[in-house]
């Protein structure tokens, strides 16, 4: 049985470690916009996105728009310092700091989507995970229970179909074993007649044949760990859904934009790659690529959140099926960390991904799921 600790449970040194993380880079990429709205570049992009529909009918102009992501770059920057420090404070049971966290995560949630982009989605899923079982334990009373480990069945506990039990052992009639006196064997019995046909065959224990003893029934702590989702897959969980699903929507985004505004996809590419434009790129090759790479990332990202709803269930296929997709997509991210260092978003939460799935805890848990 397992005895409840004061020791900080490994799923709050993840969160807090996804928070801070996650905090510093909505806050470097808050401060790169802020400083680069002046820019020429930045203001034709500007121009060039509200010309398009549905933002025409927002009746925004380009000093207007420049002033409204100064001010959720901002509001970013400063929820993000204040997740940043308080992602420190939870990693003691400080129900405040977690308050203040849960507050905080918001607006960055919100005013970190234009800057910040999906790190400002992984504070929000950081401090989700301080609200769940063994977190929410810890914080309540300071101690928390980890998981029982499996007894394991004693060898010598019962006898198997086939092996001599212990010397001096007696079966229904007797001592066991060829060396058995015949005295003690009582007379022999004659070989049984051959049964009419049609006739049901009788029981092997009416044959003399050894019968498999039944399966023990599961212990307490089997089902205890067989009703209680380990903190662990819950943390993959949570991680799958918010990187698959905010990549899934931007696939989805980069579609649609692809089909209804082609224009636009033309002046991002004139922007940030010049010289493919002038390499005589048309517009129908760069839809052909959205499509392409926007639909592969809607198949792989749905086929993550397809795993990870069957892991959640009790699944070991789904398990080894997720922590293969995250492999892949860490080495994928990491591939592009020379050209943008978001990337590192993705990469780290792969990778958290596999080591939540690897756990011991996990494990164990798809070990008894029940056949």
């Amino acid at each position: 049985m397992s005895k409840p600790t004061e020791q900080r449970p490994p799923q709050v040194s993840l969160a807090a470690g996804i928070v801070m993380f996650a905090s510093v880079l909505v806050l470097v990429t808050a401060w790169e916009q802020v400083a680069s709205l002046g820019s020429l570049e930045t203001q034709e992009a500007i121009d060039d996105f509200l010309a398009e529909p549905p933002f025409s009918s927002l009746g925004l102009d380009v000093a207007g728009a420049r002033a409204l992501l100064r001010i959720t770059a901002i509001v970013a920057a400063v929820g993000a310092c204040a997740t940043a420090i308080l992602g420190w404070y939870v990693r003691r049971p400080d129900r405040s700091a977690r308050l203040g966290l849960t507050i905080f995560a918001v607006p960055v949630f919100v005013a970190g989507v234009p800057s910040g982009g999906l790190a400002g989605a992984f504070v929000a899923a950081g401090t989700a995970m301080l609200w769940m079982m063994p977190a929410r334990e810890w914080f309540a009373t300071g101690r928390w229970t980890p998981p029982a480990p499996v007894p394991k069945p004693d060898p010598l506990s019962r006898t198997t179909p086939g092996r001599p039990g212990p010397p001096g052992s007696t079966g229904p009639s007797g001592p066991s074993g060829p060396s058995a006196p015949a005295s003690q064997s009582g007379p022999v019995q004659p070989p049984p007649a051959a049964r009419p046909f049609g006739a049901p065959a009788p029981p092997p224990s009416a044959l003399g044949r050894p019968v498999a003893a039944p399966p023990p029934p599961p212990s307490w702590q089997e089902r205890q760990l067989l009703h209680s989702r380990p903190g662990a897959m819950v943390t993959a969980f949570v991680l799958t859904v918010v990187m698959a699903g905010g990549l899934l929507a931007l696939s989805l985004l980069w579609i649609a934009l692809a089909g209804l505004s082609p224009e636009f996809l033309m002046s991002v590419l004139e922007q940030q790659q010049p010289e493919m434009v002038e390499g005589g790129v048309t517009l129908q090759q760069v839809q052909g690529q959205v499509y392409a790479y926007a639909g592969a990332f809607v198949v792989w990202c749905a086929a993550a959140l397809v795993f990870a709803g069957f892991a959640m269930a009790r699944r070991d296929w789904a398990r080894r099926a997720l922590m293969v997709t995250a492999a892949f997509s860490a080495g994928g991210s990491l591939v592009f960390v020379l050209n943008t260092v978001l990337v590192l978003i993705p990469a780290a939460a792969a990778i958290a991904t596999v080591i939540c799935l690897r756990r011991i805890e996990v494990r164990r848990w798809f070990a008894l799921e029940p056949r």
